[in-house]
Protein backbone atom coordinates (compact mmCIF):
# COMPACT_ATOMS: atom_id res chain seq x y z
CA UNK A 1 0.00 0.00 0.00
CA UNK A 2 1.15 3.44 -1.28
CA UNK A 3 0.07 5.83 1.57
CA UNK A 4 1.13 8.70 -0.47
CA UNK A 5 -1.12 7.49 -2.59
CA UNK A 6 -4.09 10.11 -0.97
CA UNK A 7 -6.97 8.96 -3.14
CA UNK A 8 -6.42 5.17 -2.02
CA UNK A 9 -5.88 6.47 1.67
CA UNK A 10 -9.41 8.02 1.37
CA UNK A 11 -10.80 4.88 0.08
CA UNK A 12 -9.58 2.79 2.54
CA UNK A 13 -10.10 4.94 5.59
CA UNK A 14 -13.82 5.00 5.13
CA UNK A 15 -14.43 6.80 9.01
CA UNK A 16 -11.95 9.84 8.01
CA UNK A 17 -9.79 8.81 10.81
CA UNK A 18 -6.69 10.59 9.50
CA UNK A 19 -8.95 13.76 10.44
CA UNK A 20 -9.26 12.57 13.49
CA UNK A 21 -6.38 12.01 14.76
CA UNK A 22 -4.91 15.54 12.97
CA UNK A 23 -7.96 17.37 14.94
CA UNK A 24 -6.50 15.69 18.48
CA UNK A 25 -4.73 18.78 19.87
CA UNK A 26 -7.53 21.20 19.31
CA UNK A 27 -10.12 18.29 20.75
CA UNK A 28 -7.76 17.95 23.59
CA UNK A 29 -7.82 21.90 23.95
CA UNK A 30 -11.00 22.62 23.79
CA UNK A 31 -11.82 19.34 26.87
CA UNK A 32 -9.08 21.09 29.11
CA UNK A 33 -10.54 24.74 28.66
CA UNK A 34 -14.22 23.09 29.34
CA UNK A 35 -12.83 21.31 32.56
CA UNK A 36 -11.94 24.56 33.60
CA UNK A 37 -15.53 25.82 33.64
CA UNK A 38 -16.74 23.62 35.84
CA UNK A 39 -17.26 23.97 39.28
CA UNK A 40 -15.78 20.94 41.80
CA UNK A 41 -15.83 20.63 45.27
CA UNK A 42 -12.36 20.01 46.86
CA UNK A 43 -11.68 16.75 47.38
CA UNK A 44 -9.87 15.87 50.61
CA UNK A 45 -8.10 12.80 51.85
CA UNK A 46 -8.23 10.78 48.32
CA UNK A 47 -5.86 8.14 48.56
CA UNK A 48 -6.72 5.95 45.24
CA UNK A 49 -7.93 7.20 42.22
CA UNK A 50 -9.68 4.63 39.86
CA UNK A 51 -10.91 5.68 36.28
CA UNK A 52 -13.16 3.23 34.99
CA UNK A 53 -13.65 2.90 31.45
CA UNK A 54 -14.17 -0.02 28.74
CA UNK A 55 -12.47 -0.35 25.28
CA UNK A 56 -11.19 2.94 23.31
CA UNK A 57 -12.34 5.06 26.32
CA UNK A 58 -9.89 3.01 28.39
CA UNK A 59 -7.63 3.85 26.10
CA UNK A 60 -8.17 7.22 27.00
CA UNK A 61 -8.00 6.63 30.52
CA UNK A 62 -4.60 5.01 30.38
CA UNK A 63 -3.24 8.06 28.38
CA UNK A 64 -4.89 10.17 31.05
CA UNK A 65 -2.94 8.16 33.86
CA UNK A 66 -0.04 8.23 32.06
CA UNK A 67 0.04 12.25 32.01
CA UNK A 68 -0.56 12.47 35.39
CA UNK A 69 1.92 10.17 36.69
CA UNK A 70 4.74 12.49 37.61
CA UNK A 71 2.23 15.10 38.91
CA UNK A 72 0.28 13.38 41.30
CA UNK A 73 1.33 11.96 44.19
CA UNK A 74 -1.91 9.35 44.48
CA UNK A 75 -2.13 5.67 42.74
CA UNK A 76 -4.49 6.02 40.11
CA UNK A 77 -5.85 2.57 38.49
CA UNK A 78 -8.03 2.08 35.05
CA UNK A 79 -10.66 -0.02 35.98
CA UNK A 80 -11.42 -2.65 32.99
CA UNK A 81 -14.64 -4.72 34.16
CA UNK A 82 -17.68 -4.68 36.40
CA UNK A 83 -17.82 -2.84 39.51
CA UNK A 84 -15.11 -2.02 41.22
CA UNK A 85 -12.05 -3.47 43.01
CA UNK A 86 -12.70 -4.38 46.91
CA UNK A 87 -10.16 -1.42 47.89
CA UNK A 88 -12.63 1.25 46.71
CA UNK A 89 -15.07 1.77 49.21
CA UNK A 90 -15.74 4.47 51.19
CA UNK A 91 -15.20 8.41 50.95
CA UNK A 92 -11.41 8.16 50.09
CA UNK A 93 -11.73 6.51 46.27
CA UNK A 94 -12.09 9.07 43.81
CA UNK A 95 -14.10 7.21 41.19
CA UNK A 96 -14.05 8.51 37.63
CA UNK A 97 -16.53 7.23 35.05
CA UNK A 98 -15.77 7.54 31.48
CA UNK A 99 -18.08 5.75 28.24
CA UNK A 100 -18.16 7.77 24.81
CA UNK A 101 -21.73 6.00 24.47
CA UNK A 102 -23.00 6.80 27.80
CA UNK A 103 -24.73 3.57 28.02
CA UNK A 104 -21.11 0.78 28.61
CA UNK A 105 -22.84 -1.72 31.01
CA UNK A 106 -19.48 -2.03 32.98
CA UNK A 107 -18.93 1.62 33.41
CA UNK A 108 -22.89 1.94 34.61
CA UNK A 109 -22.15 -1.25 36.90
CA UNK A 110 -19.18 0.73 38.24
CA UNK A 111 -21.53 3.88 38.64
CA UNK A 112 -24.25 2.67 40.48
CA UNK A 113 -22.72 0.41 42.44
CA UNK A 114 -21.53 2.62 45.12
CA UNK A 115 -24.67 4.30 45.49
CA UNK A 116 -26.46 0.52 46.17
CA UNK A 117 -23.90 -0.40 48.76
CA UNK A 118 -23.92 2.58 50.59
Amino acid sequence: MNLDDLGLFKKIDTKNMLAEIDGLPNQLQQAWELGQTLPLPDYVDIQHIIVSAMGDSAIVAELVAASVFSNIHLPVTVHRNYGLPTFASGPRTLVICISHSGNTEEILNSLYLPNIMG
